[in-house]
């Protein structure tokens, strides 16, 4: 269903971003599908590289902008595509935006955002830029030039949530508050107003969000799993909460979500 291109970030990009993607459809141009897009801890830049109006966000009814901002999600989102799109997709590392922007996170959870209105008209150049060149890696250069310049130092007074991030992913999500207030010597309140303001979500929900995503991953590569193995896998209590937590985030079962997996894997996790 998917091309896909990745380019490992600037070595200064490195603590924000994850690789670069170039996104382009394997049907005709003509065509359109529909992609549900799953929750997830991030938040990502799409910059349309290709022509006008080739992404409709069906749940909002709108045209996504040339340049939006989304997440991170806790529901479930459908896009339809048309065969001629192409999307150029920078993942930020969890909490890294903020830190790079020094803009909340809380405020783009659950939404598309249009990078011009927030970031002004040096995005609507870069647009016009990233249209006049043929390759990609070109593009990609343009777009680092552009957060190369917005790298003026970690904000004064923010609280580092590094050390607390990586023992939560580490943990796939499975760990405890008093386990992170432990190990990172930071109390409750500070930690859970620092990951609102850095990435979005309550501290509760990131968790969810990172034990959920690991979730999906088994499902994709297991293809049938055995549900009760993949719950205590997961690290979820029983079966029972695994279905309560899969239909909370995707409004479907897990014997239903099968129906929407690809038939090559990786066309499902670019996009989700």
């Amino acid at each position: 269903m998917f091309k896909v291109q990745t380019f490992r970030p600037h070595q200064r990009l490195g603590d924000y971003l994850l690789p670069w993607q170039m996104i382009t459809c394997d049907f005709p141009a003509e065509e359109v599908r529909y992609l549900t897009v799953l929750p997830h801890f991030i938040q990502s830049m799409w910059f349309n590289a290709g022509p006008d109006r080739t992404l409709y966000d069906v749940i909002g009814q709108e045209y996504l902008s040339p340049a939006v901002l989304t997440g991170p999600r806790s529901s479930v989102s459908e896009w339809r595509i048309s065969g001629d799109m192409r999307l150029l997709a920078a993942h930020f590392r969890p909490g890294s935006w903020s830190r790079l922007f020094n803009i909340p996170a809380a405020l783009f959870c659950d939404r598309c955002f249009d990078l011009s209105s927030l970031l002004g008209a040096g995005v609507a150049a870069l647009l016009t830029n990233i249209h006049a060149c043929d390759h990609p890696r070109q593009q990609v250069q343009l777009l680092e030039a552009w957060l190369l310049e917005q790298l003026t130092g970690t904000p004064k007074n923010i609280c580092n949530l590094e050390q607390a991030m990586q023992l939560i992913l580490a943990a796939n999500g499975n760990i405890t508050i008093r386990q992170l207030e432990t190990q990172v010597f930071l109390t409750k309140r500070t930690l859970e107003r620092a990951f609102i303001d850095q990435t979005g979500l309550h501290l509760k929900m990131f968790c969810r969000l990172v034990r959920f995503r690991k979730t999906i991953d088994y499902m994709v590569r297991m293809r049938y799993p055995q549900w009760r193995l993949l719950a205590h896998k997961a690290g979820y209590c029983d079966q029972t909460h695994f279905i309560n937590e899969f239909r909370y985030f995707t409004h479907r079962l897990p014997h239903q979500f099968s129906d929407f997996l690809p038939q090559h894997p990786s066309d499902f996790v670019t996009f989700i």
